[in-house]
């Protein structure tokens, strides 16, 4: 931990501030006045880190790591007075006293070890989903949430949208009524079962690229282009497939609104494909329908959540079978099946949510009021606003960004094993102890971060 620096006390300027909230972390936090400028690193700057290029130029983008020349070419070009690392763990070490925020844009599979190594500094951070690569990692960050006391947020951009806190005021309003089903779905294929069959030969490493830091704590192999910069996120290795792409975004509609917890089982049953009839595209090879059972919830019946990909559906409501429309639903889609009427939600994130049944209507009647509190822009926005005082905490911080992930985790681990997935959230292992190595796989020496945490 840094000596005492800009993160270990509030600001003069936030204390003058007496409106704001005064969250009860100490470091990584609220370290600076409202009206400053945070200090923030980039780990990764290709890709998915351009989502955050509008937030980082507003603030002091002090360093970036970034391990491939090309993929990265745009945060670099971006920030040129941004000072250049490839190693982030040496870009920690030589800016860890005066960083505020860390924003990890790596895959998949680098995500837990940049995590961690900034919250043991008391660095706040915000990562991209799916959070970690493998249920020990969740588990460790959450414990280190706890321990660091750092503020955290996951990069699931849906949950701070205004549609997310919609469908839980109609939800607990009664426009919907008891949900015992969902589903939800997308066009992407989870193909990282039919890749895993297939050996790739060794190409030559790019001279623009650190083979061995992108590989970081996954087994060395050699290089192939198929693997890096973009077709990663389908190798077990590196990736989650469909299902750890897009599940954190779409699976998080009914985690929020019905208030789920871990589900009791998972398995994958390939033979429930409801197709819509105008729909034409050819059903992938590795598609698959995931199903989930929730148990009961205080008050509450249980629910079983569907997830279908790679050109599975569920059977649709004749409203939402609009031939002119077809990508409508084809793209993927949320629909919670409540005992009054259905919620619908388009799309990966809940960006435009109705009701399915007489919505015209009850949009004239007046919808219910807005009694949940808005989120202060997206996920790198919230934590910059937490970091300054302006919010206790981020919503999808790591207590809530956890159990999240390991669901999605627990789809793959069906989908891997073949097996029902019977899970135990409280001593974090399985009914069928063979599934167990999926828990946590072994890292390089050198990648051993927060053992002994748990």
């Amino acid at each position: 931990m840094p000596s005492p620096n800009r993160r270990n006390f509030i600001k003069s300027g936030a204390v003058v501030a007496g409106s704001l909230y005064l969250a009860p972390f100490s470091i990584g936090q609220s370290g600076v006045s409202v009206n400053s400028k945070l200090n923030i690193a980039m780990i990764g700057s290709g890709g998915i880190a351009k989502s955050c290029f509008r937030e980082c130029a507003a603030e002091n983008l002090v360093a970036i790591a970034e391990v491939d020349d090309v993929a990265g070419a745009e945060g670099l070009q971006t920030f040129p007075g941004a000072k250049r690392y490839k190693d982030f763990r040496k870009m920690l070490d030589a800016h860890d006293h005066e960083l505020d925020l860390v924003i990890v844009n790596t895959p998949d599979h680098t995500h837990f070890p940049a995590t961690f190594a900034a919250m043991e500094r008391g660095i706040a951070v915000h990562t991209q989903k799916p959070l970690t690569h493998n249920i020990w990692q969740a588990r460790t960050l959450q414990k280190a949430y706890h321990k660091f006391g750092v503020q955290t947020v996951m990069g699931n951009q849906g949950h701070n949208m205004q549609g997310m806190k919609y469908i839980r005021e109609w939800y607990e309003a009664g426009l919907v009524g008891e949900v015992r089903e969902v589903h939800a779905w997308t066009g992407r294929t989870t193909t990282n079962n039919s890749n895993a069959k297939i050996k790739l030969p060794a190409e030559e490493v790019p001279a623009t690229l650190d083979w061995d830091l992108w590989l970081g704590p996954a087994e060395f192999r050699p290089y192939n282009s198929a693997l890096c910069p973009k077709q990663w996120r389908w190798h077990w290795e590196y990736g989650s497939g469909g299902l750890g792409d897009i599940g954190c975004h779409t699976l998080d509609i009914p985690t929020y609104a019905l208030g789920l917890g871990y589900p009791t089982s998972v398995k994958v049953d390939k033979s429930l494909n409801f197709r819509h009839e105008f729909d034409d595209k050819k059903v992938k090879d590795d598609a698959a329908t995931y199903v989930y059972e929730f148990p009961v919830r205080p008050g509450k019946p249980p629910v079983t959540v569907y997830w279908y990909e790679g050109g599975h559906f569920p059977h649709l409501p004749d409203s939402l079978k609009d031939p002119t429309k077809p990508d409508m639903v084809s793209k993927g889609g949320c629909m919670l099946v409540g005992e009054n009427n259905t919620l619908f939600s388009p799309g990966m994130r809940p960006t435009s949510p109705r009701l399915v049944t007489g919505w015209d209507d009850i949009r004239r009647g007046g919808l219910p009021p807005k009694i949940l509190t808005r989120a202060v822009g997206d996920p790198v926005e919230e934590i910059i606003a937490a970091l300054k005082g302006e919010v206790e905490k981020c919503g999808s911080n790591f207590d809530y960004a956890v159990p999240l992930t390991e669901t999605v985790l627990l789809g793959t681990i069906a989908l891997r094993s073949g097996k029902t997935v019977e899970y135990n959230p409280e001593t974090m292992d399985f009914k069928d102890r063979s599934l167990n190595k999926y828990i946590k796989e072994p890292v390089r020496k050198g990648w051993e971060y927060g053992e002994g945490l748990l």
